[in-house]
């Protein structure tokens, strides 16, 4: 982990942990915290999104793009959890009552940091991300693509 993505090599394991905190407040600390403490892999936005192969980030966007479909954002959720102990960060703080249905004994961990602080951190990150030429120098590159739809598709949240 530390910043890698993870990828589940037993698909059987189910999250345990549901992280509830906004980026920015500390979610890959805590990331790092869980892997060890849980002895598995975990599923941190920023480092998943910018880590994995192509069709695992398309799938993230599928899953925004399934959220008027319930049964389809269950089964496609449940697809891109598979494996993972726990889950941290953005994406997945977006369904957190969708990963409590697919995963009810799961315990939800929610970090808080100074609002002003958070804004000033997150609003920085936000204009990087979103920025316009990103989605021209990214679009040639497997995994990265997908990365400007997702920062809007998480926005609009």
């Amino acid at each position: 982990m530390g910043g890698v993505a993870s990828v589940p090599d037993d698909p059987t394991r189910s999250l345990k942990i549901i992280g509830a905190g906004y980026s920015r407040t500390g979610t890959l600390s805590m990331a790092l915290a869980l892997e060890k403490l849980l002895n598995g892999p975990v599923m941190h936005g920023g480092s998943q999104l910018l880590g994995r192969e192509d069709a695992y980030v398309k799938l993230w966007s599928q899953i925004f793009d399934a959220r008027h479909d319930r049964p389809h954002l269950l089964k496609l959720l449940r697809e891109a959890t598979a494996g993972f102990v726990a889950i941290t960060d953005a994406p997945g703080n977006c369904f957190i009552a969708e990963l409590l249905e697919l995963y009810p004994d799961a315990q939800v961990i929610c970090v808080r940091r100074d609002q002003a602080r958070w804004w000033r951190s997150w609003e920085s990150v936000t204009k990087q991300a979103g920025a316009g030429f990103l989605n021209l120098f990214l679009a040639p590159v497997p995994g990265k693509r997908w990365y400007p739809k997702l920062v809007t598709q998480f926005l609009e949240q």
